[in-house]
């Protein structure tokens, strides 16, 4: 069956979902995060892209974005999966697919702020709602740049946030009661059906029948095998993801962290 076509209309905001392929926790490492702020910066460079939201889980991360034609969404996607696997799989040794297939793009008219206001809240929210935090900041969300209005080299604040108030403080406080009064749905338990349980008897059954680690014809591994114990990225990338997190992260009188 083919793919469905994208919804690419022109002049509205995008949020887009990308997971890591099988949702292993792939990007829970923060030196694996701030790989991805470093690419994604050099992706505003490449192309005309306006970064509204942004917050990076262990597993997936969420964008709202506004590219200034809409129909260079698939190609910036394109650009900013293909470039950020090939610099984590180097960084980590690994091989193979890094992200899923396909990312979720919903696009939100510009003209329906209480949309994109809670769109926006609904990324913020998420290192709450997934019990890693207590509060809503986070290194690795841009809630902070939002809240304190202290620019992160990335983010952009979004005009529905601006008509909040008639300044820049009031804002930021509407926005912050705004936040205040979200409730996390919750997700319902995956269903198992059937299908689900044979497949999972037959892959551990293969498992215990051969213990030695299996590689495919060809199969070879990156001549580069970084140590993640060391900040070897680039300098440069590296400063971008240190501004992202002195503007966005926990400090003192915030709310702790629960850690990974």
């Amino acid at each position: 069956m083919a793919r469905a076509k994208r919804l690419l209309p022109h002049g509205c905001n995008f949020h887009i979902t990308l997971r890591c392929n099988s949702r292993q926790f792939l990007i829970s490492k923060a030196l694996r995060r701030d790989v991805l702020l470093a690419v994604l910066k050099k992706a505003q460079q490449k192309f005309a892209v306006k970064v509204y939201g942004l917050c990076l889980m262990a597993n997936h991360l969420h964008l709202l974005l506004k590219p200034e034609d809409a129909k260079d969404l698939p190609r910036l996607m394109h650009w900013f999966a293909w470039y950020s696997a090939m610099a984590l799989n180097r960084l980590s040794g690994r091989c193979g697919h890094f992200w899923e297939a396909r990312y979720f793009s919903t696009p939100i008219h510009p003209k329906d702020h209480r949309r994109m206001l809670n769109t926006l809240r609904y990324i913020h929210a998420n290192p709450k709602a997934a019990g890693v935090r207590k509060g809503f900041y986070d290194p690795y969300s841009n809630y902070g740049h939002y809240n304190r209005l202290k620019a992160d080299g990335i983010s952009e604040w979004h005009p529905a946030f601006l008509r909040l108030s008639a300044t820049l403080d009031g804002c930021a406080r509407r926005y912050e009661r705004f936040c205040q009064h979200y409730r996390d749905k919750g997700k319902s338990a995956p269903q198992c059906h059937w299908g689900s349980r044979m497949l999972k008897r037959l892959v551990s059954h293969s498992r215990t029948r051969s213990k030695k680690k299996r590689i495919s014809p060809g199969q070879q591994r990156l001549p580069w095998d970084w140590d993640i114990r060391f900040n070897q990225i680039p300098e440069d990338w590296y400063q971008v993801a240190v501004r992202f997190r002195k503007a966005n992260g926990i400090r003192d009188g915030d709310q702790t962290l629960k850690l990974w």
